[in-house]
């Protein structure tokens, strides 16, 4: 068969925007497709296991005692149906705390909004990738379906977009704002989403959009052949317009107390470190090398090629974003491991090229050679963790699922015929999405849950408390307990009331429990007299 003849008839069709700006059927129909599939892998199973300290716990608790506001009280964020809440804008909070309204407040509906705006990233990526190219390059199409299909399976992506964190709404609301910017070059009333992207950013972590808007800003200087309409201007600014108000109303309803989201939780954590969050630029490095597989075998390739076409719109804006993404995340001296989602989406759109060239070109050839190896030694590793019954520590059939899928896509990656590197390609993707499926039925897809106590059981016993009954928790806060215990917990003084329950791991003179404890150091819930303490 003709080569020629067979990319003709088996490649991806370009779709432009209509003449007017507006999405046609056939626009559509991709961005679409790829954002039903991220729902399917990443939405099964979101509350088989509790929320996470601190994060998720803490913005389930805002969440609820912020929705349980009455009239307009609950625009402004509070914590514990008391205290009010300063370190974020309640953006997300507004909408998990409407689905608790509506499901209740049990895990996955804590877990439901978070994770539907954050699969928006999805397809966002893929509109962002064509209007890079604005259907003037030939093989967009197939950049920008790699890009996606990368996106979407990649493990830290989908792991913490299905957690009640900020992070993955804010990459779909970054990806909206640059994705709106560059299609307003030719539709200027574009611009608005732009805006409203930016005005996302602001109700979810409001720092960030200074770095995205000179980000956006220097590389639209550099990419001088870009010129837009003022009017793009105009538009933007006025999708900033419902972020920019609630601002100036936080302000005047809580003043100087309002500067905290942009002091010390915003611009502080570039020169201070937040508690025993440390770790430099080596933490989001680790992180990228650790989560990346198997696509970061294609970013070294994604990035050269980039370089070479640095002189077109697609290689700056691509190597811009990740510059200026790794420049927003590597500098701050307060460093944790979800930080680094902000450079899962540049690093898609690099290695979506060289995975398009892989498809047209079969090249490069060591990929799916290594993809083929690397599926080996998880089939072995599957094998070898069975035979020593270490199953229920690492899930075995995610091992299984992926190791075919890379071992089975990567021998066909490898075929001289695009139609069968198509198929490779379907392979890899179907063994990795099962192989996700797998783990998150595995109940060990959240990891960090191992390396503290499990709440709920002495939560359960909180709840069935009166309601005046005064409970303590000795130790540092728990914000998941306080979540599942339906009550803030107060923190142990030297002068407790008369009678009082204490959450404690260790027995304390004068104090009794129910609870079984199947070993010393287990969490219990004590009733205790002031009268007996030392």
């Amino acid at each position: 068969m003709n080569p020629k003849v067979e990319d003709e008839t088996t490649s991806l069709r370009t779709s432009p925007l209509q003449d007017n700006g507006r999405w046609g059927l056939v626009t559509v129909q991709l961005p679409l497709l790829l954002w039903l599939l991220t729902l399917l892998i990443w939405l099964p199973w979101l509350g088989n296991v509790p929320l996470r300290d601190w994060d998720e716990a803490l913005v389930a608790g805002v969440s609820r005692s912020t929705a349980a506001q009455p009239a307009w009280d609950w625009l402004l964020a509070i914590k514990n149906s008391e205290a009010i809440y300063l370190n974020k804008p309640p953006g997300l909070h507004w909408l998990i705390g409407a689905s608790i309204k509506r499901f209740g407040d049990v895990d996955w509906a804590v877990r439901l909004m978070p994770s539907l705006l954050a699969s928006l990233a999805v397809p966002l990526i893929v509109i962002l990738r064509r209007q890079l190219s604005s259907g003037k390059e030939k093989g967009a199409e197939r950049s920008a379906l790699c890009s996606g299909l990368i996106l979407m399976t990649l493990l830290p992506m989908a792991r913490h977009g299905r957690l009640a964190m900020l992070d993955g709404t804010l990459v779909s609301c970054s990806l909206l704002l640059i994705s709106g910017w560059l299609s307003s070059k030719r539709w200027p009333w574009h611009g608005l989403l732009a805006g409203l992207g930016g005005s996302g950013i602001l109700l979810l972590k409001p720092p960030a959009l200074i770095g995205y808007l000179a980000m956006i800003a220097i590389i639209t200087f550099l990419d001088r052949p870009s010129s837009r309409k003022s009017s793009a201007l105009g538009w933007a600014i006025s999708g900033l317009i419902p972020g920019a108000l609630w601002h100036l109303w936080h302000f005047w309803q809580r003043g100087s107390d309002a500067l905290v989201m942009w002091g010390g939780q915003g611009f502080g954590r570039v020169t201070e470190v937040v508690g025993n969050n440390s770790g430099a630029w080596v933490m989001p490095l680790t992180e990228v090398l650790e989560g990346g597989w198997p696509w970061i075998l294609l970013l070294p390739s994604g990035v050269y090629w980039a370089w070479r076409h640095r002189k077109t719109s697609t290689g700056l804006w691509e190597l811009g974003l990740l510059v200026g993404s790794a420049l927003m995340v590597l500098p701050l001296r307060t460093q944790l491991p979800w930080y680094s989602h902000l450079l899962w989406p540049p690093i898609a759109l690099l290695c979506g090229e060289t995975l398009a060239l892989l498809l047209k070109d079969g090249r490069p050839h060591w990929i799916p050679n290594a993809w083929k190896w690397i599926g080996i030694l998880l089939l072995i590793s599957a094998m070898v963790l069975t035979a020593l019954n270490a199953s229920a520590a690492v899930p075995v059939p995610a091992l299984i699922a992926a190791g075919l899928g890379l071992l089975i896509g990567g021998l066909k990656l490898s075929k001289p015929l695009q139609l069968q590197r198509q198929q490779g390609l379907a392979i890899v993707i179907t063994g990795w999405s099962i192989g996700l499926l797998a783990l998150w039925n595995s109940h060990l897809w959240l990891w960090e849950l191992n390396e503290i106590w499990d709440p709920r059981p002495v939560a359960a016993q909180i709840q069935l408390l009166p309601p005046d009954a005064v409970v303590m928790l000795d130790g540092s806060t728990r914000p998941s307990l306080n979540w599942y215990a339906k009550r803030p917990l107060r923190e142990l003084t030297s002068n407790p009331p008369d009678k009082f329950w204490l959450v404690s791991e260790r027995s304390r003179q004068g104090c009794t429990t129910t609870t079984n404890r199947s070993h010393m150091d287990d969490w219990a819930l004590w009733q205790c007299s002031s009268a007996d303490q030392p």
